[in-house]
C-alpha cells in the first residue's frame, strides 16, 4: 500500500484497498510451483486465499577439467586426450549441451560425445576431447577454445597446447652432429698432416 512495507491495513466499511505481496525465493529454490497462503483477519472476521508462484530456475553451466587444469603437452603429428568435466551449477535442466573447439589451422578435435541430452541441476557430466597435432606443427605454445553451449547456457574454456618436437627428429639432430664432427675429424687426420 503506498509503495510501504505494512503488516497491517484499515479498511472503511464498503472500502476496497489493494494490497502488493512480494515473494523472494530463496536462491537454490527448485523449478517448480508453489502454493503461499495468504490471510487478513481481525477481532471479528478473517478471510483466506492463496497465491500460485512458478519458479522456472536459473540456467547456468561451467566447463573446467577434473583437475582444473587448462594446459597440455602433445608431439607434433600425435593425438592427446583430455578430460573435460560440464558442471550444470544452476537450478533447471539443460538439454542438448553442443561440444565445440577451435583448434589451429591443420589441427582436429572430435568430442566424445560431441552431445550431452541432459544434464540435472547440480549433476556434473565427463566429455573427452580428442586433439590432434599438425604434423608440420612448430615447437610452442597453442590455444584451443573448447566451448559447451546449450539453448540457455554456454561457457568456454582456452586450452594452452605445448607441442613438442618428435623425439625422433632428437636423434637425428644428434647423430647429424656426430657425422659432421667424424667427417671434421677424419678430413685433419688425412690432410692435417701434409
Amino acid at each position: 500500500v503506498d509503495g510501504n512495507s505494512v503488516t497491517a491495513v484499515e479498511v472503511e466499511p464498503n472500502e476496497e484497498k489493494t494490497v502488493s505481496v512480494n515473494v523472494q525465493p530463496p536462491p537454490s529454490v527448485k523449478e517448480g510451483t508453489y502454493t503461499i497462503p495468504i490471510q487478513a483477519f481481525n477481532n471479528n472476521t478473517s478471510a483466506e486465499n492463496e497465491l500460485e508462484v512458478v519458479i522456472t530456475g536459473t540456467y547456468s553451466l561451467e566447463l573446467t577439467t577434473p583437475n582444473e587444469l587448462l594446459s597440455t603437452e602433445i608431439t607434433a603429428g600425435d593425438e592427446r586426450t583430455v578430460d573435460l568435466q560440464l558442471r550444470n551449477t544452476g537450478t533447471s535442466a539443460l538439454e542438448n549441451i553442443d561440444m565445440s573447439g577451435q583448434a589451429p589451422m591443420q589441427w582436429d578435435i572430435t568430442f566424445e560425445p560431441s552431445t550431452v541430452e541432459k544434464l540435472e541441476a547440480g549433476e556434473t557430466a565427463t566429455v573427452k576431447a580428442q586433439i590432434k597435432a599438425d604434423s608440420k606443427a612448430l615447437a610452442g605454445d597453442y590455444v584451443t577454445q573448447i566451448t559447451a553451449s546449450a539453448a540457455e547456457a554456454e561457457d568456454s574454456q582456452n586450452f594452452r597446447i605445448t607441442v613438442e618436437t618428435p623425439v625422433l627428429w632428437g636423434w637425428i639432430g644428434v647423430l647429424i652432429i656426430l657425422a659432421v664432427i667424424g667427417g671434421i675429424y677424419y678430413l685433419f687426420r688425412v690432410y692435417g698432416r701434409r
